[in-house]
């Protein structure tokens, strides 16, 4: 779990990693979804990154989304061991398509579903599978600059714990690639 400024490192992460796919000549972007509470779901926003290929033109644009933190937009404190093992296959960062991103919304959403009617328990609105959709498949507003945060940032400050991950088969081990944030990590969960 991030810890102390949480919104910064997870802000220097995603700067970090998109200013590095940017260097490597993909078209990356850190995204923002925002939804208005509807009568099923309540009002959020959600930010993640997205690559856009266009260099083929038979296929169009491939949409690649990039969620650094994965398993844990998925966790519960009270699933049932099934379904904890479910997330537990989860890579931490998951990088797909996003039909992929889609069919795997579909699938865990049912499950937290099924664990909460198990438990006789109330399903909270940020679990549903519209909520979910809304975070990553929802019309986003795509910003390409990776400028610096503002200064403040000392050297001491820029300190990462490493942690065992699993990834997708399309997925670089990021702590370890990325050694010079902006901010502390302590454990990305």
């Amino acid at each position: 779990m991030m810890n102390g400024g949480t919104s910064c490192c997870k802000n220097c992460l995603m700067r970090e990693v998109c200013r590095r796919l940017q260097k490597a000549g993909f078209n990356s972007a850190i995204c923002k979804t925002r939804w208005k509470t509807s009568k099923d779901i309540p009002a959020g926003e959600h930010t993640f990154l997205d690559v856009i290929d266009n260099t083929n033109p038979k296929k169009g644009e491939v949409r690649v989304m990039i969620e650094l933190n994965f398993q844990a937009e998925f966790e519960m404190a009270r699933g049932s061991n099934e379904y904890n093992e479910l997330i537990q296959k989860l890579p931490q960062v998951f990088v797909g398509k996003v039909e992929r991103l889609s069919n795997l919304i579909k699938i865990l959403c049912n499950a937290a579903k099924r664990c909460m009617k198990d438990k006789k328990m109330h399903m909270g609105p940020w679990r549903k599978h519209r909520y979910m959709q809304a975070k990553w498949l929802g019309p986003c507003e795509r910003n390409t600059s990776t400028k610096p945060l503002p200064m403040g940032y000392s050297n001491s400050e820029r300190i990462m714990t490493k942690q065992k991950s699993k990834a997708s088969m399309l997925t670089m081990d990021l702590l370890d690639k990325v050694p010079t944030l902006h901010c502390a990590v302590v454990g990305v969960v």
